[in-house]
């Protein structure tokens, strides 16, 4: 999935927002809990009267982690010299001129197991958090941490 402009638009750097190790956490955490749901789903069909209204809910939360999973495979972040746009079940954006106060969230050499973030505050949104792992979107969230354009040009 791509946040790709039209041709003629405004320059931007864009990324996936969460790193590999992070992807790969979340697959394993959904295989357990689908195990795990799988086990207990299969006790409770054969308990005798199996409760169907719990057989509905572990339905609906396999759903939802399988939703949650599925956004942050193919989430991507944008940047560029207006805006911050995170793609996620309900897209992220935030116009950089609304942003009163910003912190970048970063563990040096750890960037490839915490996604960076940058958290912003805007007048009219409250705090919004935008998630990087690739280093030009890293780059670009120093660069609005620190006050200057995103995108390098000062």
């Amino acid at each position: 999935m791509s946040l790709a402009p039209p041709a003629g638009a405004e320059p931007a750097v864009e990324g996936a927002a969460f790193t590999p190790l992070i992807k790969g956490t979340a697959a394993a955490l959904i295989a357990g809990l689908a195990a795990t749901g799988w086990r207990a789903a299969d006790t409770l069909a054969t308990a005798p009267g199996g409760s169907r209204s719990a057989l509905l809910f572990l339905g609906l939360l396999a759903v939802l982690a399988a939703f949650c999973f599925w956004w942050i495979l193919i989430s991507r972040t944008r940047v560029t010299a207006t805006h911050l746009h995170q793609t996620w079940w309900s897209d992220k954006r935030v116009v950089l001129a609304e942003v009163t106060q910003t912190k970048l969230i970063l563990i040096p050499g750890l960037t490839w197991l915490i996604a960076p973030r940058l958290v912003v505050r805007t007048r009219s949104t409250g705090s919004v958090v935008f998630h990087a792992a690739e280093r030009p979107v890293i780059a670009a969230f120093a660069r609005i941490s620190l006050g200057l354009p995103p995108l390098g040009e000062d």
